[in-house]
């Protein structure tokens, strides 16, 4: 038997996806599978260029000062659209032993790439956008754009994972093995361009990597009241930075090996293993009252740590510097009661410790700081959490489901991405990832279900969350005073739809608001802000046949604009095929 899975949808800004999967069954006990998936974007503008004035002087008087915001930087203009294209070539075989022992291997390649084009200036003279230049705004300031800030960034990615997964039902036991070989990965970009069409020198931040990973559980059933599960785990990882010279900053390829060491001039990088054995035991205490005891140890170490520089001239190593290695070891408990007081409602409460070890870019890449880039923080330790839960899970009625939630987690050694500024102004100096004192964060979620008939059915739900950093206040950054709220935390959520089924009809009314993520007195609807947002979007789909269905889309109906951090697209639409042979 086989089975043929192929899509094919255009939208807005000519956003496409092309996709087919074929899977084979060759006989009773081989499987086979392939995937092809394309994803690509022109994009939208998104990302606008900001800039401080400064007291000088200049020749050139623009037609308009260009707008401000509310922080006192101009709006110089932007790097015009993002585009994209994402590109997945899958492959599985699965060999059955029996009924219940499987061995199934996956194979997934990805590449993908962005850029921008069409920079733009809000800076005219004589009605025509100029980059670049300085220009006098008046009261003895001037306005310096750079030109290679107009033109963004050029990423590549490519990785290959492979996937080896055991699974024996009859004993309940499966086994994980996996290998993601992160061939290609970082960004380029142009350095002292001399106009907008810039193809000459720039920089290549590269940073590929290597993880491999292994986990396994195993479960004993009904032994007396209890169910036992046991597993592991192991991660391996490492990550290495080249930071490159090019001639053309738009192509990888064309390094600039007559600067710095055969074309580099810094290397970062580092390794990190993480080593994980747990417990967990439901413990049937009584009819209605189940228990889940759990404990889990966790060993994680970050070692050779490492920053090279070179010169740009000679090549030789100006600095080296070995970064100190550090070993974690914690033990996390977990703990929670389910209580079935009838058929139609259940109660529960739970608490759980947890250990999360930060990425290795957030320890090791760097970006050397330029322009307020980031930079590396070889001292960043791990974020530790406790998380406390109650809610209720009811069946009002056949037709109407609703749950509700209680939560509260506290987050020690809270890793936040902080912005040093220059002193005396609001200009970023660098960026970095550190840790800084305890969050606090509490909030409650409802969500409701009903069902109207055999056609309509609606959703509803809503959160309600709050947070708080308490942490020592540190000059020249953006962190604020002690116990400040986190306003990156959106307090209000909702999330409500309808859904109507008939015949070969399907159609989805869904609407979603989320509050904004600021403090009260910063100003909205302007760029950086993270605006509050309702929007409504919709999709229609309809079954042509056995075999095909299609698909018409509007996301954010009504065309709000609103930003979140950078503007948001507006508007979209798109249309699609599926066709399952």
């Amino acid at each position: 038997e086989s089975k043929i899975n192929a899509v094919l949808d255009y939208g807005s800004n000519n956003t496409w996806k092309k996709a087919v999967y074929a899977n084979m069954q060759v006989d009773e006990k081989l499987s086979v599978g392939l995937g092809y998936e394309n994803r690509k974007s022109d994009g939208f503008k998104g990302y606008y260029y900001t800039g401080n004035a400064k007291k000088g002087t200049a020749n050139i008087k623009p037609d308009n000062i260009p707008p401000q915001l509310s922080t006192g930087k101009y709006l110089l203009g932007g790097r015009g659209e993002k585009q994209w294209e994402n590109e997945n070539i899958s492959a599985h075989i699965k060999y059955d032993f029996d009924e219940d022992k499987s061995l199934k291997y996956n194979y997934i390649h990805t590449e993908s790439e962005y850029s921008y084009k069409n920079p733009f200036s809000t800076i005219t003279v004589n009605g025509k956008p100029i980059f670049g230049e300085k220009v006098d705004i008046g009261n003895g300031l001037i306005l310096s754009p750079s030109i290679s800030s107009y033109l963004g960034y050029d990423g590549k990615k490519e990785s290959d994972l492979h996937v080896l997964n055991y699974v024996d039902e009859a004993n309940k036991f499966s086994a994980n093995f996996g290998y993601l070989d992160m061939k290609k990965n970082g960004y380029s970009n142009a350095s002292g361009a001399k106009n907008i069409n810039w193809n000459g020198e720039g920089t290549d931040s590269y940073y590929p990597g290597k993880t491999y990973n292994f986990d396994f559980q195993k479960v004993w059933e009904d032994i007396g009241k209890h169910n036992i599960l046991v597993g592991g785990s192991y991660k391996q990882e490492s990550f290495d930075q080249d930071r490159i010279y090019l001639n053309n900053w738009r192509d990888h390829g064309s390094v600039n090996t007559n600067w710095g060491n055969n074309g580099l001039y810094e290397k970062h990088g580092g390794k990190a293993k993480n080593i994980a054995l747990f417990i967990q035991d439901e413990y049937q205490i009584s009819d209605p009252l189940t228990m889940y005891l759990g404990v889990r140890w966790d060993h994680f170490e970050k070692t050779d740590g490492y920053s090279i520089y070179y010169d740009k001239k000679t090549g030789a190593v100006t600095r080296s510097l070995n970064y100190d290695s550090a070993t974690y070891d914690e033990i996390s408990p977990k703990i929670s009661l389910n209580y079935q007081a009838d058929e139609d409602t259940n109660y529960y409460v739970s608490y759980g410790h947890s250990f999360n070890p930060p990425p290795l870019y957030q320890v090791y890449r760097d970006g050397g700081g330029d322009m307020g880039g980031v930079i590396a923080n070889p001292d960043l330790d791990p974020e530790t959490s406790n998380t406390f839960e109650i809610g209720m899970k009811k069946q009002l009625s056949e037709r109407t489901n609703i749950g509700l939630s209680l939560y509260q987690v506290k987050t020690d050694d809270k890793i936040l991405y902080t912005t040093h500024y220059k002193p005396g102004t609001n200009k970023a100096e660098y960026k970095q990832y550190e840790n800084y004192g305890t969050e606090k964060r509490r909030g409650i979620e409802f969500e409701a279900n009903h069902q109207f008939d055999d056609n309509w059915s609606a959703y509803f739900n809503y959160a309600w969350q709050s947070g708080k950093v308490e942490q020592s206040k540190v000059a020249g950054t953006n962190l604020k005073d002690i116990n400040s709220n986190d306003y990156g935390i959106p307090k209000h959520l909702m999330h409500a739809g309808f859904n109507y089924k008939q015949d070969k009809w399907n159609a989805l009314l869904d609407c979603q608001y989320v509050s904004a993520r600021q403090a009260p007195d910063d100003v909205t609807g302007e760029y950086g802000a993270e605006d509050p947002y309702f929007i409504v979007n919709t999709a229609i789909n309809y079954q042509l046949s056995d075999s095909t269905s299609v698909q018409f889309a509007i996301n954010n109906i009504f065309d709000r604009e609103f930003y979140s951090s950078e503007a948001t697209s507006g508007r979209t639409y798109s249309v699609g095929v599926r066709y399952n042979f």
